[in-house]
């Protein structure tokens, strides 16, 4: 059987017909000269005119199919292969959003290598432990604060636009800090680079979810953990060897390059299409698949306005934040944001320097911190790597797993130490540096990249703002609690026995996500919505 050559409605010539329509099929160019080779897509006989107005869901680049065309001289000439599409340029920008997470971790980790030095100095010895604690936690309040004008920004003005406005008020916290005269001067600095990093944890991942191939969403989505990692890193190191003052210069350079970097990068095809500006998120998607000309993301456009369409239709409100469609999935993301933070990690990455310090161990504390953040840093990387490969799931609950097992070995030490009348147990000034290691390490390939992506995924977009927003401002708050009264909890329960507080949370953890967490890996956005709208999804 073969299918008839339809209206050319599309760029591409397409075929009506079914699948056996290609096995023996071949098409005449009339009144065509060209020995080039014509590639047609497959249309099932039975489409309807809502097909026919906005796309097929199914014509992606994976489906395209092609066959010889049959010229004049009757010769067939050479099927040309389907469009795949370069991935360089997706690459380039989601490392070019990235960069602003490379810019949060430094808000992350300053605290870390900056306070020890500002207790050198003669003008801040007199910080006490309550000042220090809000230097370290205001930065997740301003984060917190950030998350509903993010949302805003990112559906008003564009996600590229919005993360390019962040610019001047980050370069205004680090001027502020590097400035400071006194308290209120740094408190300000750190609530205003806290709001921009925490803007930057909205922006970042529904731009590359946008932007990414379904074939690397996974690897580019934990890009953004790779790059505060390496950005945690980069103050660590740096601070090792300046003084507070400088770290917080070199810290504002991170922002400079990130504005350079993104000017060069296209804004979101799909936020494009929702502002009715289909020729520019035509050449958006052209630039992001490296395409050489529009019609090769012809079939993509048409899936991404049907899409757009779709969602239009269930335009969200608050009441369905209540829907059960909303309410697993949204359950599931904030879940997975309150073991992430219950894990300790902002207060162990805010303290580092001082948690080393407070061990005894006979390795450096500034040492020690730089090994914990290289470590932090490759394990992140080989998560991007793996994650589209072992799937969410899995890595999760190794994830937390060892990090219950590495925390619960820290408080081991810190009870033997207490019991050895505060002297550091004999032959185990090993053990703080590989139990935080380890715990670093964890963290990374599961439960510090993998909630972020999952929570771009697992929301209808319907209601992506509101419940992904309702969720981060969640995760911020709850950070900021956390580092709030770090020292609190350590000094009522003990260090060990602090460690041992959210080793628990992460046994939980463990629990939580093997009884209720779906995977994935694979699945395109609509699948996964497909899956909660089921009766038995989790």
């Amino acid at each position: 059987m073969t299918g008839r050559l339809s209206d050319n409605k599309f760029e591409t010539p397409v075929i009506i017909g079914n699948e056996s329509s290609f096995e023996n099929a071949s098409v005449t160019a009339v009144g065509e000269q060209s020995e080039s080779p014509m590639e047609v897509k497959l249309i099932p006989e039975n489409y309807g005119e809502e097909e026919e107005a906005y796309g097929f869901s199914y014509l992606r680049q994976d489906t395209y199919k092609t066959f010889p065309k049959k010229t004049t001289n009757g010769r067939d000439s050479p099927p040309i292969k389907k469009f795949k599409g370069k991935l360089w340029p997706q690459v380039y920008a989601s490392f070019a959003a990235n960069m602003g997470s490379m810019a949060l971790g430094t808000v992350v980790a300053w605290t870390a290598t900056a306070l020890p030095d500002m207790r050198k100095s003669e003008a801040w010895k007199t910080l006490d432990p309550s000042q220090e604690s809000w230097i370290g936690s205001i930065m997740t309040l301003g984060a917190a604060v950030s998350c509903p004008v993010a949302g805003f920004g990112i559906e008003r003005f564009g996600r590229r636009m919005s993360m390019l406005l962040l610019t001047l008020p980050f370069l205004a916290g680090w001027s502020a800090i590097y400035f400071a005269q006194n308290i209120p001067m740094i408190y300000t600095g750190r609530f205003l680079t806290g709001f921009c990093g925490g803007a930057f944890s909205i922006a970042v991942p529904v731009f590359i979810t946008e932007t990414a191939d379904v074939r690397i969403r996974g690897a580019l989505g934990s890009g953004f953990e790779l790059l505060l990692t390496i950005g945690i890193l980069y103050i660590l190191l740096i601070g090792t060897f300046v003084p507070w003052d400088v770290q917080a210069l070199a810290c504002g350079v991170l922002p400079i390059i990130f504005h350079g970097l993104m000017l060069f990068a296209p804004e979101s095809p799909r936020f494009l299409v929702e502002r009715g500006k289909e020729p520019e998120a035509s050449k958006a998607l052209k630039w992001l698949r490296g395409a050489g000309t529009v019609d090769e993301v012809g079939p993509e456009l048409l899936e991404l306005k049907k899409s757009v369409a779709d969602s239009r239709a269930r335009k969200g409100t608050w009441r369905d934040l209540f829907s059960m469609s909303v309410i697993k999935p949204t359950s599931i993301g904030l879940a997975l944001m309150f073991f992430q933070q219950m894990s300790g990690i902002d207060a162990i990455t805010l303290y580092t320097v001082d948690i080393f310090k407070s061990a005894g161990s006979d390795i450096d504390e500034h040492l020690s911190a730089s090994i914990f953040g290289v470590a932090q840093v490759v394990a992140t990387l080989i998560a991007a790597l793996v994650v589209d490969r072992c799937g969410r799931r899995l890595l999760l609950l190794i994830s937390s797993f060892f990090m219950a097992l590495s925390l619960g070995m820290m408080g081991l030490y810190f009870y033997l130490k207490l019991q050895n009348g505060g002297v550091p147990p004999e032959n185990l000034s090993w053990l703080p540096l590989s139990s935080l290691t380890v715990y670093i390490l964890s963290f990374s390939t599961g439960l510090g990249p993998i909630p972020w992506l999952m929570l771009a995924e697992l929301i209808p977009s319907q209601v992506k703002g509101l419940a992904a927003g309702s969720v981060i401002i969640s995760r911020w708050l709850l950070g900021f609690i956390v580092t709030l009264e770090f020292h609190s909890l350590m000094g009522i329960l003990g260090e060990h026995g602090g460690f041992w507080f959210f080793a628990s949370f992460c046994f939980i953890g463990t629990i939580y996500i093997y009884l209720f967490v779906p995977e994935t890996k694979g699945k395109s956005l609509d699948e996964i919505q497909r899956d909660f709208q089921s009766p038995r999804a989790p």
